[in-house]
Parts: structure tokens; sequence; C-alpha cells
């Protein structure tokens, strides 16, 4: 039997695609995007504050850097952001003129590299590449032809790196290389049964064990990589459930995102919470993000 939970309502922020959530651990802050609401969002606990920032692109990704800024994969490249002056300066790096491309889901590696993919805004097949970001703005295809560009995770060993390509339903492994930043001999891990709903974002427990978003699929389901099993559960009144990360002072609050996007007016009655953030109190602690530290001085 798998154990069911019930995650609870945070924040009813409705937004249109909430996703990409991250616990700034230094600042004990979330962070995480309305990618096709031009926002960027952050939560205090600690002051049971939020607030919101608002853009003239879509931001598909943002991670908190060394410095206390963000660095945004916003829809034409990668920017630094400061969320306490508002200052936002473009890198002029991975810059994207084709309107019709953007980010989709980027994190921070172990060795501090910054992983981010593209993908067609319509989610036409292979029209995106998955890249590798260096603190000194170096950049590496590293996957080509993907779809739709979602869930990253790293083992504790730093040894294997998890990556999920919604579309195909399936979660890949890959050894990886911390020192060299690298990943090589792609195997498909486990598949997803359709009716689970899409995979979408993905985070990683000191378990080791795979936390998976399911888009469509109602809920966030705790899967063991080894065996492909499904261990846990957790529902969510939201149909379109899109990432989720670990957070809060010992890393058991499970922050979840979800989306309004894709729903009919009959779907968004039946849920009117859709787009909000959720939380669940897990039994298991995740993992501590990796920070990226961009190297001044290099191209911008």
């Amino acid at each position: 039997m798998v154990k069911t939970h019930q995650a609870e309502l945070l924040l009813d922020t409705r937004s249109i695609l909430g996703e990409g959530p991250v616990w700034d651990f230094n600042k004990q802050f979330l962070f995480w995007v309305d990618i096709e609401g031009y926002k960027l969002h952050g939560y205090s606990p600690s002051t049971e504050t939020s607030k919101e920032w608002s853009f003239d692109e879509m931001i598909g990704a943002a991670v908190p850097q060394k410095n206390g800024e963000l660095l945004l994969a916003m829809e034409k490249g990668l920017a630094a952001f400061d969320p306490i002056t508002g200052q936002l300066k473009k890198h002029g790096v991975l810059e994207n003129s084709n309107p019709l491309l953007r980010f989709n889901d980027g994190k921070v590696g172990p060795n501090g590299n910054f992983w981010i993919g593209t993908m067609e805004k319509h989610c036409a097949p292979n029209a995106g590449n998955f890249f590798c970001v260096t603190p000194e703005f170096q950049y590496s295809f590293q996957i080509p032809n993907t779809s739709v560009s979602n869930g990253m995770a790293w083992s504790s060993d730093k040894k294997k790196f998890y990556y999920i390509d919604s579309p195909t339903f399936e979660v890949k492994v890959f050894d990886y290389d911390n020192i060299g930043g690298t990943i090589s001999n792609e195997k498909s891990l486990f598949n997803i049964p359709k009716d689970y709903g899409s995979p979408d974002g993905m985070s990683i427990d000191e378990e080791d064990m795979l936390w998976i978003a399911h888009w469509g699929g109602n809920c966030l389901r705790r899967w063991s990589p080894s065996t492909g099993q499904v261990l846990e559960k957790i529902e969510v009144p939201a149909p379109h459930v899109t990432s989720c990360c670990f957070g809060g002072k010992d890393l058991k609050t499970l922050y979840i995102t979800t989306a309004r996007s894709g729903l009919d007016q009959k779907q968004l009655e039946e849920y009117p919470l859709s787009g909000g953030l959720f939380v669940y109190e897990s039994d298991v602690k995740g993992m501590p993000i990796n920070y990226f530290n961009a190297v001044l001085g290099n191209k911008r």
C-alpha cells in the first residue's frame, strides 16, 4: 500500500504557471516563478509574508547566488537580479531571439554549474536543448533536441544525475562527473504510467528518493530510483502540479507549485486553488541547494 497524504494551501497566488520553487537556506526564504505570468515570487515563513516582482519577459527559472542575488533564466537570456534593490543585469549569455522559445526549469549542480533547458512555448517536440553553464558563464550543450526539459536531481554521492523530459514519461539517469561537471552514459531509469500524469519538476531527499510532480495527476509522488516503485503520494487539490522543493529550518517542508495554464473553465471551477503554492510536512529531510557563484569580469 502506498502511503497517501494531503497537501495544504499556503498561498492562493493563482499563478498561471507556477514553477521552480527553490529554498534559499541562507536567507530562510522561498523563491519560485510564474513563467506565463512574468513574475518572481518570494515567501518568508518566519514572518509569513510574501513578495512578488514583475518583469517584461518570461522567467523559466530562478536560482540563488552566493552574493545574495538571483540568477534568472529569462526568455531572452540569463540575467542577475537583486531582490532588495530590484536591479536587473543582463549577462549576454544564452541569448534567445526566437519568440517561440523560452527557458524551462534550471538548477545548480554539486560543483556549482547551472543546468537549464529550453523548450518551444507550445511544447513542439525536439525543439529545445539542455545546457550547462559554468560560474565563468561558459556554456555547453549537454542533451540536444529535448522537448519539455524538466526535473533535475543529483544523488548524494554526486555520481548520478536524474533528468526528466516530460513528454517521454520516463526518468533518465546519467553518470555524473562532479569534477568536470559533465554527464554521460544515458539510461532509462523507469517509466511513468500515462494515467499518473506527466512527470514535471523533481526534488531528491536525503535518502536519495525522488519526489516528482505530476502535471495532470493532482499529486506529488515519492519514487525509489532503484526499483521504480512509488513509496508515497501527496495529493494536491489542483490538476497541474508542476514542481517541489524541500525547505524550512529542518528541510522537511515540501513546497509545491501548481498551474492554472491548460485548464478549462469547468476545471477551474472544480479546482479553484489551481495556481496556488501548497505545503506538506515530510518525515524525511531534503537536500540543501547549491548556490551559483558568478565569477565577475567574464562575459556578462
